[in-house]
């Protein structure tokens, strides 16, 4: 068997595990700590030059170690600290794979989002003529990570200055063998949850209603092919709601989404509000309404928009305040002025969009998938100085070219952040000087640099923001200016 290493743990590692190294020099990966603190762990075989170690007793704890809230967080094994002390009670009950970071204070993840992004750009662009050259220059594009606070409004009452708990809008759920709704756990293994304080108010309370209701295990096809209740044909389920207001409402309803890869829709009565969606998810996907109606609110600023239910590769963010913070921010990193013409590409429901038409001239909004798009088009309507277009992106920017479209600034924020050195080629043919794009990968976006630069654009800001709390990662918007 192997004996409990005592690790000295000196920074953070993009996973969000600390990391210090053993007496051999090999580096010790170790969730659950911060860096700083001296732990003592059980080292799990790895690779030659590094391994993970299963934290055991922190003998030394960092002054940033908090009581993380939710019961399901952390360890699901006992933690103790140097005098033998239980530092996780509820580890029965722990394990959930959503969060990593609840244990520490929310200033001190800030600083350690920020030192995984500038040491991913050092590391995987290599900006400089050497390590410690491509450091400063990453250190200079970086700025401190915005953290999200309660709405203006709010500034009054007794809303948490940092809105790091009760601001998440949609969550993916799966059954457990209890049919209890579970989240995966560290292993992939189901987890079942009795609430998650990442939640906002009205999510909470779809997450309630649904969870106590019995009538989700019971199939609504009486046949002899029907599946028995012990063994329905739902699998999981997508709680959405729009943000609106602090409880559901016949004004302010949530969104169900069944999902299945089997059988028939179930039979369901819940005395809440909410539109409810049966998604059947085989080869061809088909997408069927059971109650309500097929779009619901969302809240963006002062304003209430139309969006659809997030599926098939649509879901919007899951933060309650990405769309304002994301054009805000989007907004001041290109210095968009009011006589400019911007063009944003996979709008979505065209959160940003309504906000950036304030701000400039003109916007033309492209969207892929159609039913974002019907969304984009209802949002923009409204608006005089906005065009919805529906299509695939590359497609539509050629379109654009062609038909002698003039932009000054371009906003994109591609689905898992892919960039596509081909598109800033295209951007740059229509002499767009300013560019803004939003990822949640800053390994993707560093590695592609050359591509980019290559194509005539050279990055030259990158603010971090964070819609991801507890977690290790931030989303990103970065400016290209054309080379």
């Amino acid at each position: 068997m192997n004996s409990n290493l005592e690790i000295d743990l000196t920074h953070i590692a993009a996973t969000g595990e600390a990391v210090g190294r053993d007496e051999d020099g090999h580096a010790v990966f170790v969730a659950d700590a911060i860096p700083g603190e001296t732990v003592q762990v059980e080292p799990v075989p790895g690779a030659k030059r590094w391994r993970r170690g299963i934290l055991r007793k922190v003998l030394k704890a960092s002054p940033d170690r908090v009581e993380p809230p939710c019961p399901h967080f952390g360890p699901p094994h006992p933690v103790t600290t140097e005098d033998g002390s239980l530092l996780n009670p509820s580890w029965r009950r722990a394990g959930c794979a959503g969060c990593q970071w609840q244990q520490i204070d929310y200033e001190r993840q800030l600083a350690l989002k920020r030192e995984i992004i500038v040491t991913t750009i050092a590391r995987d662009a290599r900006p400089g003529s050497s390590r410690r050259r491509s450091r400063q220059l990453a250190e200079q594009l970086v700025s401190e990570v915005i953290a999200l606070g309660a709405h203006y409004e709010d500034s009054a009452s007794d809303a948490p200055a940092v809105l790091d708990f009760g601001f998440r809008t949609q969550m993916r759920f799966e059954f457990g063998p209890s049919r209890q709704l579970t989240l995966p756990d560290r292993n992939g293994a189901p987890l079942a949850v009795e609430a998650c304080p990442l939640h906002h108010p009205q999510l909470a309370q779809l997450f309630a209603g649904f969870q106590s209701d019995p009538s989700h295990t019971e199939n609504a096809e009486e046949s002899e092919s029907a599946p028995e209740p012990e063994n329905p044909s739902v699998d999981g389920v997508t709680l959405a709601v729009g943000g609106t207001a602090d409880s559901l409402s016949e004004a302010a309803k949530g969104v169900l989404i069944l999902h299945s890869e089997r059988g028939g829709p179930p039979s369901l009565e819940l005395d809440l509000p909410v539109n409810v969606f049966f998604l059947q998810e085989t080869v061809d996907p088909s997408l069927e309404l059971l109650v309500g109606d097929w779009s619901y609110s969302v809240q963006v600023q002062d304003q209430q928009l139309t969006a659809f239910p997030p599926v098939l590769g649509e879901a919007r963010s899951g933060h309650l305040l990405a769309d304002e913070v994301l054009a805000a921010v989007a907004a001041d990193l290109l210095e968009l002025k009011p006589f400019e013409h911007l063009l944003e590409l996979w709008a979505g429901i065209g959160a940003r969009t309504t906000i950036l038409a304030e701000q400039a001239a003109t916007v033309v909004a492209v969207e892929e998938t159609e039913l974002l798009s019907a969304a984009l088009r209802a949002n923009l309507d409204r608006l005089d100085n906005a065009d919805a277009w529906h299509g695939e992106i590359l497609p539509a920017v050629r379109k654009l070219r062609r038909g002698n479209y003039s932009f000054d600034t371009v906003l994109l924020s591609p689905p898992q952040g892919i960039v596509n050195p081909e598109l800033f080629s295209l951007l740059t043919r229509m002499r767009i000087r300013r560019c803004a794009f939003i990822t949640d990968e800053p390994t993707r976006l560093a590695r592609a640099l050359d591509a980019v630069n290559e194509a005539g654009y050279r990055l030259t800001a990158v603010q971090p923001i964070d819609l991801q709390p507890h977690q290790p990662g931030a989303t990103l918007v970065a400016r290209f200016d054309r080379i």
